[in-house]
């Protein structure tokens, strides 16, 4: 574990700063369906506070419940009429301790509790994100961000292959178990943002990137010797 000074002064740092954000509750889907994605790789750069390819296990289910839960879940439940919201915590929820993450319960609790056991709390952090989808679309996850007191995703929506069957009308819940190179303090980390977009990550950046260079070519302006404008 990292130590209490540690964590104190991560802690102090952020409730300096401040800022809390809200965020909608999730609709579960009616089917009963489960299906997992494979864990991806750590990206190079291990001190960055963004990440493109982080470890994560990533699971989707139209079930009532989303795939992997955070500790507390049931207590964490919305009180609303439908019963079916989850609670702003039952979509975020920061994982900072062995014992903190021992409280998670999943449909394939034998690969969570796998990748939990490969995690290093002295160095690392789990972040757990819970997204509701389309059921025909996936969410790609492009990059995390994280900052003493905050957390923040990028994904991009994806149409999923045409030979897996989806109905257009119903969701499903994607939660995704992501683990981060650095020691948070989850006491501290209190805001948390989500963006999606539309493409695939690569081509979103290469978007961006063209925008930049025409914006920069067309508003450059030259100025010449004795200060005429060219």
């Amino acid at each position: 574990m990292a130590s209490h000074t540690r964590r104190r002064v991560l802690h102090v740092a952020a409730a300096s700063l401040g800022g809390v954000t809200g965020c909608n509750g999730l609709i579960a889907g009616s089917e009963q369906s489960s299906e997992s994605a494979s864990e991806a790789g750590r990206s190079s750069d291990s001190t960055a506070d963004t990440e493109t390819d982080p470890p994560a296990v990533v699971r989707r289910s139209a079930a009532t419940n989303p795939p992997i839960r955070p500790p507390d879940f049931e207590r964490e439940q919305s009180d609303s009429l439908d019963g079916d919201s989850l609670s702003f915590r039952a979509e975020h929820s920061v994982l900072d301790t062995a014992s903190k993450a021992a409280g998670l319960t999943a449909d394939d609790g034998a690969a969570i509790a796998a990748f939990v056991s490969q995690t290093d709390f002295d160095q690392e952090t789990l972040y757990l994100e819970t997204a509701l989808v389309e059921e025909c679309y996936r969410l790609q996850l492009c990059s995390i961000s994280w900052q003493s007191d905050k957390i923040e995703t990028d994904y991009a929506r994806l149409l999923r292959p045409y030979d897996e069957r989806c109905t257009a009308d119903s969701s499903v819940f994607e939660s995704r178990l992501i683990r981060l190179p650095v020691p948070l303090d989850a006491d501290a980390v209190n805001a948390f943002g989500s963006s999606i977009g539309r493409g695939t990550c690569d081509s979103r950046v290469a978007r961006a990137e063209a925008t930049t260079q025409g914006d920069a070519s067309t508003s450059t302006t030259t100025v010449g010797e004795g200060g005429s404008r060219e």
